[in-house]
């Protein structure tokens, strides 16, 4: 289960957030920097859409992962919670996958139809972990990138929070009140597949 909050935030904020060490109770540790090529696919007749599923594959630099996400359930403070399922690959096609829970359920969703990529998405990702009591509570990605949807683009500027396995939705809704506090963050209520999506149907 993925449990995460997205913010929409000004590139000038974002540059404040990531000179911080801290964040009331939490000291903020920098992990790393990254570029991604995130690539989302459906059948043509867009059975995972249908079905409010989103399958991407992620690549950052010669290292690949899959995902498969499934419906959003966003509560009244805008944190969102849904079924993820995540594995080293390359190939969307659920028929190569290894056998378990994430190919049993995108072959039942999709029944065959063979997948085309909808759109890339390209970010440039600055990961941050919020420590308390010596524990990793929550991540911060701090993102900067393009959506891509066939001849459109989008510019993409935001700050996830998502609950890490030492973590709780407390702590995502402590450090969400501390950055409010500092700076003008706005909860984005839509993932990044749609707000793709609806540059595609523009």
């Amino acid at each position: 289960m993925e449990i995460e909050a997205k913010y929409r935030i000004s590139a000038a904020d974002l540059n404040r957030l990531a000179t911080l060490n801290a964040l009331g109770p939490y000291t903020l540790h920098t992990l790393a920097g990254e570029c991604q090529r995130n690539i989302y696919y459906d059948s043509v007749d867009g059975r995972l859409a249908l079905a409010r599923y989103g399958l991407r594959v992620r690549q950052i630099g010669n290292r690949s992962t899959i995902t498969l996400k499934g419906p959003a359930r966003v509560d009244e403070n805008g944190i969102h919670h849904r079924a993820e399922f995540e594995f080293p690959g390359s190939n969307p096609d659920p028929a190569t996958w290894p056998a378990g829970p994430a190919r049993d359920l995108a072959q039942a969703l999709l029944l065959g139809a063979p997948l085309r990529p909808l759109l890339i998405i390209e970010t440039s990702r600055r990961i941050i972990h919020a420590v308390r009591d010596g524990q990793d509570r929550v991540e911060l990605c701090l993102d900067r990138g393009t959506i891509y949807a066939d001849n459109r683009q989008a510019p993409l500027c935001e700050l996830e929070l998502e609950v890490l396995p030492a973590g709780s939705v407390y702590d995502l809704t402590e450090l969400a009140n501390a950055l409010r506090a500092i700076f003008k963050i706005t909860p984005e209520r839509q993932s990044k597949l749609e707000r793709g999506m609806a540059l595609l149907k523009r």
